[in-house]
């Protein structure tokens, strides 16, 4: 038996936005959004092993049975179609949580729609815009390679530029097939999402409008420029706490669990939400 159901919302344009739904689960609602490349397989760990809650995963476009991205697709339109996932399930809160891409269309949903953000849980969001321009140069090169590698057909070239520095150069062995035929398909949506990610810049007076309980992590091996956001968010944002993941880099909630977890269930714990009150 399946641990979750494919469920379609139909998002703001009239599209069909694919996510997942915790089979059985009558907690209460965690919305997390996973990032670019690895889909919800981002939040597998979470999804078995903390099966009290209702675990809502949107496919963001370009990822698992979701459509293309739209034509210059920006994050705000990836919040919105997020959103139409509660709106789906006739909810009118969630805790929230992302990984990297995740994360900062999280945060834009809680800018965008704050009354259905009970609260966030931020793991390394991508905010060049906070992190310097250095991690904006390379964001710039990053979508010109992968451009350029699939238009000559190199599909797996461009898969190993993202998964060689995460899995080591034996990415594909250790991947699998199901999840390698899943990632050929998503990283052709890659470029438009770092796109995206490089024209976000919500500056520093609507972030400090986001006024719910802000949970931000980031793991003790990630690169610099994800630690340096982290930082520079947590002094924009009026309720952020700041949680290290140890043994973990830009993947937290799958890098090590465990301690994701652990630091996951004090969160909803302060915050009201393991009865979803």
């Amino acid at each position: 038996m399946s641990v979750t159901e494919l469920r379609w919302a139909i998002t703001p344009n009239g599209e069909k936005l694919a996510y997942e739904r915790r089979v059985d689960a009558d907690g209460p609602p965690l919305l997390a959004v996973h990032g670019i490349l690895v889909g919800t397989s981002n939040w597998v760990h979470q999804v078995l092993r903390l099966p009290r809650f209702l675990w809502l995963l949107p496919h963001l476009r370009g990822h698992g049975a979701s459509p293309p991205p739209i034509p210059r697709q920006t994050i705000e339109e990836g919040a919105l179609d997020v959103a139409s996932v509660l709106d789906t399930e006739r909810l009118e809160r969630a805790v929230v949580l992302g990984n990297s891409l995740g994360a900062t269309i999280a945060l834009a949903l809680a800018l965008m729609r704050p009354r259905l953000v009970h609260g966030l849980v931020l793991v390394e969001p991508s905010l060049p815009a906070l992190a310097g321009e250095d991690e904006r140069e390379r964001l710039r090169q990053s979508a010109e390679l992968t451009r350029s590698l699939l238009a000559a057909g190199r599909v797996d070239e461009a898969l190993a530029h993202f998964l060689v520095p995460r899995l080591g150069p034996d990415w594909a062995q250790k991947a699998g097939q199901r999840r390698l035929q899943e990632w050929r398909r998503n990283v052709f949506s890659a470029p438009a999402w770092i796109d995206a990610v490089l024209a976000f810049d919500p500056g520093p007076v609507p972030l400090a409008a986001v006024d719910v309980p802000t949970l931000l992590v980031y793991g003790a091996e990630t690169q610099p420029a994800y630690k340096r956001t982290i930082f520079a968010l947590a002094d924009l944002l009026p309720r952020a706490e700041i949680a290290e993941i140890p043994h973990a880099g830009h993947g937290a909630p799958v890098d090590n669990p465990e301690a994701f977890d652990a630091v996951l269930l004090e969160y909803l714990a302060r915050v009201d939400w393991l009865s979803g009150t």
